[in-house]
């Protein structure tokens, strides 16, 4: 189990296409359903207003929609993209005073993602299609299923400081990006077997008064709960690594290997956790992972 605590970057540059919708100015009127840009965010007007006030500072007559396209993977919701359409998506981030040694892309599409470094060296690369394990004559000779990969993490050996630059090959869906995490690495410990996979599902039943059922679909979240090993000699950094991350939103990998479960790779928080010392050798930690949507 790695947590990767987040760091600081800047965009440097970002090739993602800009959205049509126009800009706040201040001192034109607004009606209601009306969309604008303010500080990199979508706002919808809620009451028709003459734009005395920008929307950030006022609430009553706007409702915050969103990140727009180019910035969406900054954005705390997984489930929304930056989208560039059968272009490539190139993201180049600058880390300042600091290092990272973890990088990951989330709700992906693309045929291939590349990473390269200040020196334009490539630092790691991964198809984004994999085929299926052939297990019949008839996949054979007639072709399995091919299965995408929309998670993806780099675990680097060095720690990587200055420009950064990532770029995504459109597959038929197009070259789109949820979230990037890119931070620090800290190993907790090895993951057991046995952990609980599940779904947060957001939708909505609605019953009217004669018993109509309709279902207003929502979005869905990853949660897992997982117990891990560790040396009882690092139950003290551990606390202390958790305990500072308590409420923020980081990323948890809970099976680093290369092929490993994309379930166990989680972006959000511990819900709680608890940590059982039997002897003076081996110790264990027991978390529940709840991802954002």
């Amino acid at each position: 189990m790695t947590l990767v605590e987040k760091v600081p970057y800047t965009i440097v540059s970002n090739n993602a296409k800009l959205d049509n919708t126009p800009t706040w100015q201040s001192g034109t009127a607004y009606v209601w359903g009306q969309k604008v840009i303010y500080n990199n965010k979508i706002y919808t007007c809620a009451v028709a207003n003459s734009g005395t006030t920008s929307p950030d500072k006022s609430i009553n007559e706007w409702a915050e929609t969103g990140n727009t396209n180019p910035t969406k993977f900054q954005d705390d919701i997984v489930n929304t993209q930056t989208e560039n359409g059968q272009d490539n998506l190139e993201i180049k981030i600058n880390i300042d005073n600091n290092f990272v040694n973890a990088i990951a892309f989330f709700n992906m599409d693309g045929k291939k993602v590349s990473i390269y470094d200040r020196n334009s060296i490539l630092l790691y690369e991964k198809s984004l299609t994999t085929r299926d394990v052939v297990n019949t004559w008839w996949q054979y000779f007639f072709g399995g299923a091919f299965t995408f990969i929309n998670d993806v993490w780099h675990l680097s050996d060095l720690d990587l400081s200055g420009e950064i630059k990532m770029v995504i090959e459109p597959n038929e869906k197009g070259a789109n990006l949820g979230h990037l995490v890119v931070g620090k690495k800290r190993f907790l410990g090895h993951t057991l077997y046995e952990p609980s996979i599940s779904i947060l599902d957001y939708s909505k039943k609605i019953i009217d008064d004669w018993g109509n059922i309709r279902i207003r679909e929502g979005k869905t979240a990853k949660y897992a709960s997982v117990r891990v090993v560790m040396p009882t000699g690092q139950v003290d950094s551990n606390q202390k690594i958790l305990a500072r991350n308590a409420g923020k939103l980081c990323l948890f990998i809970g099976d680093e290997r290369d092929k490993g479960f994309e379930s166990l790779s989680i972006f959000g928080l511990y819900k709680d956790m608890e940590m059982v010392i039997p002897n003076a050798d081996m110790s264990e930690l027991d978390i529940n992972l709840e991802g954002v949507i």
